[in-house]
């Protein structure tokens, strides 16, 4: 590895030495006092309200790489580059510049360098879905000019322990002439995801029945992304737009799953099996569109989007399953439909010291689950899913000057659900809900110190693929269902928010009710049923993260330490009784994300991630997880507009997770290795960048996440 990451390095050098040095110079110290001028001005992170906003432009962050691998870096936010996670929250909902980012290819198609900033929303309001437990709005950079600008990026990431690639290519134009702005690109993406893992699945009823050996899971497919739109600004405070993002495979993605084990009884090999299967996934042209108004008659602000939404997927599989017992061969065809149409009117009025903000949000979906297989044991489902959402807000925000700011919010949310299966009409389930969601918060300034404390209740709705009750066969000895039954989790959050120049302290507390998990039950066959199930049980989490930015000369870091701990025990019922199981170990986070950033366009980054064992929800993961990666960048002609960019990631090559759960009559454990060690190099060349005007942030955004799962 060593040998590999000096040639990439010696190569990078050998581009750099071909350009003059005067001219560089002259830019690299213009560049330089600019930032000295705007550091001297801002803190990186302050707090704003509820939100900690963290400066982009004109820090090392800027120069990070992809919008996902910049993510990673901002304080408050953890996870990897393909899924960025706020610290103590989960998954949120990201916009860029307003818009809610639809596909997480976006992650690497937008580059660090055209962003201002990013706001972490750790506890959202009113306004938002009450789902929504993170919200992160990222700003790009405002820059000016008419014309045509073009952008072009070529990546490619090598596996360095497997030998497989994964490329990528982008080409993106915008066209800006009067008010109006016409943009559009094309984004292909090779996938080759490899997992690898060894399970041990014990069951304990009047035998003990044991399964042990590796599992292997491939899934490989290439997509093609074409977004188009137009916006018109007619003035300050009218603009409108439309734009559509469309979604193609040109052929089928082939999913491999492998389970190759033996089987024993009473400690007696009794079978060893080998499951080969092989699924054939298409999906039908996928659309995505949004058509906005954003505008002002005289005080009242008016934001209004509408969205339509239509996916599916068809997938075939094959089991091939060879056996001490009995080969056998299984054929199954599963299918989904989905449409969304969805609508959100914002209003804003300023009223005494503040703004009130009232509105509405509708969101329509249905969704087709088919399953079909030739087992005559397992049932075949045809099932139509509606879900209907129709929700009204309000939130107050008030300016108190140097005593604060507060802001109360309420959220009501009307919601009609039904699972109708044409094929088992005994799985009938009509539920009509009717919730409310307050949201309370206030920040303050106590000299130098930034504070802020929120408040908010959430909820949780099941995606579609785990309210699906068709049984999903996996292999003999093992079975998966969801399950319509599934009730909603409903979540109180209490969050503090603390910051000093450059340190920042966030910390939590989380009572949730309903928990929804998975549960592995014994069939009469002895074969195992894992279904989605809601706990008996709440759990209660507390959180703390401190985040530190100091800069010192070249050097720059961007580091987080954390802490979370869930409160959480069951009894369960096993082979001997009922026994209680504890789920409450903590969990550690340490992130260090350091940044050298030298002369002549120079950039060196040394990131250090590490997690340490601990509980989630009924899962315990008994190792730690450590990835190390290096990164060499360096920018090139007068204006930097070409980038070249060599990384070598997972250097240790642990980043794994070792899942543990207790169901009683049944224990299993399950070793996973991630294929993340990796060479990754991009090129990067912009012609005349411009920023897009494009300022719809959609409608249904929740709900068009769940039509994925």
């Amino acid at each position: 590895m060593n040998r590999l990451l000096f040639s990439v390095l010696a190569f990078v050098c050998m581009v750099g030495r071909a350009q003059t040095q005067e001219p560089q110079d002259s830019v690299d110290r213009l560049l330089e006092l600019k930032e000295v001028v705007v550091r001297g001005g801002l803190p990186n992170t302050r707090l704003k309200g509820n939100a900690m906003i963290t400066r982009i432009e004109g820090t090392s962050l800027s120069s990070s790489g992809t919008l996902g691998e910049m993510l990673v870096k901002v304080p408050g936010m953890t996870g990897t580059d393909e899924a960025p996670e706020v610290l103590g929250k989960g998954s949120p909902l990201i916009y860029i510049n307003g818009r809610l980012m639809r596909d997480d290819s976006e992650l690497k198609r937008l580059r660090s360098e055209d962003i201002r900033d990013v706001e972490v929303i750790n506890n959202p309001g009113a306004q938002y879905d009450a789902q929504v437990r993170a919200v992160v709005r990222i700003r790009t950079r405002k820059l000016q000019g008419d014309g045509l600008s073009l952008d072009l990026t070529l990546a490619n990431e090598r596996d360095l322990r497997y030998d497989f690639d994964r490329p990528q290519v982008k080409v993106g134009a915008n066209y800006r002439k009067n008010g109006v702005d016409v943009f559009g690109s094309v984004y292909f993406f090779h996938q080759d995801y490899r997992q690898y893992s060894t399970i041990e699945d014990i069951t304990t009823t009047d035998k003990v029945f044991r399964q042990y050996g590796p599992y292997t899971m491939t899934w490989k497919y290439n997509n093609l992304t074409y977004t188009a739109g137009v916006n018109w600004q007619i003035n300050d405070n009218h603009s409108l737009g439309v734009r559509a993002d469309l979604t193609h495979r040109p052929k089928a993605g082939t999913n491999q799953v492998i389970y190759d084990e033996d089987v024993f009884e009473n400690n007696a090999l009794i079978d060893h099996l080998y499951s080969h299967q092989t699924s054939k996934e298409t999906k039908p042209l996928g659309w995505l569109t949004n058509a906005y108004y954003n505008g002002k008659v005289g005080k009242l602000g008016i934001d209004f989007n509408f969205d339509f939404m239509r996916n599916g997927t068809d997938t075939n599989r094959e089991n091939i399953e060879q056996s001490r017992v009995q080969d056998d061969f299984v054929l199954s065809k599963s299918g989904t439909k989905s449409h969304l149409y969805a609508g959100k009117l914002v209003l804003s009025y300023p009223i005494w010291k503040g703004e009130l903000e009232a509105g509405t949000e509708m969101t329509f979906v249905n969704r087709n689950n088919t399953y079909w297989i030739d087992k005559a044991l397992i049932a075949n489902t045809d099932a139509d899913i509606t879900e209907n959402n129709i929700a009204a807000f309000a939130e107050y925000g008030c300016d108190f000057k140097k005593y604060g700011n507060a802001s109360v919010g309420l959220r009501y949310e009307h919601t009609l659900l039904e699972y109708d299966d044409a094929i088992n009409k005994a799985d009938y389930l009509h539920r009509s809900m009717d919730e409310w969601f307050p949201t309370a918060s206030y920040s303050v300034a106590l000299g130098k110190v930034q504070t802020a404390l929120s408040y908010s209740m959430k909820t949780y709705r099941p995606s579609f693929f785990a309210m699906n009750d068709a049984v999903t066969y996996i292999s003999r000895y093992m079975y998966q269902a969801g399950n319509s039954q599934l009730l909603n989790e409903r979540v109180r959050d209490l969050t503090l928010n603390v910051s000093y120049k450059w340190i920042t302290l966030t910390a939590s507390y989380e009572h949730l009710t309903n928990p929804i998990t998975q549960w592995n039950f014994v069939t009469e066959t002895d074969a195992m049923l894992c279904k989605h199930i809601n706990l008996d049980k709440p759990i209660n989490t507390l959180s703390a993260y401190l985040a530190v930015t100091p800069r010192v000369g070249f050097w720059s870091l961007n580091a987080t330490a954390g802490i979370e701990k869930q409160d959480l025990y069951l009894d369960v019922e096993g082979p001997k009784g009922v026994y209680r199981v504890y789920y409450d170990k903590p969990q550690y986070t340490l992130n260090a994300y350091n940044t050298f950033t030298l002369k002549h366009g120079w950039r060196f980054d040394v990131n250090l991630m590490y997690r340490s064992s601990g509980c989630s929800y009924v899962f315990y993961n008994d190792t730690y997880n450590l990835r190390l990666g290096l990164v060499a960048q360096k920018s090139l002609l007068k204006d930097n507009s070409l980038t070249l960019r060599a990384a070598v990631l997972d250097c240790f090559q642990r980043n794994r997770m070792n899942e543990f759960s207790d169901c009683g009559y049944n224990q299993i454990q399950q070793n996973n290795r991630f294929s993340t060690h990796k060479l990754m190099f991009s090129v990067i060349y912009r012609l005349n960048a411009t920023r897009s005007k494009y300022k719809g942030t959609g409608a249904g955004k929740e709900a068009q996440a769940r039509m994925g799962s």
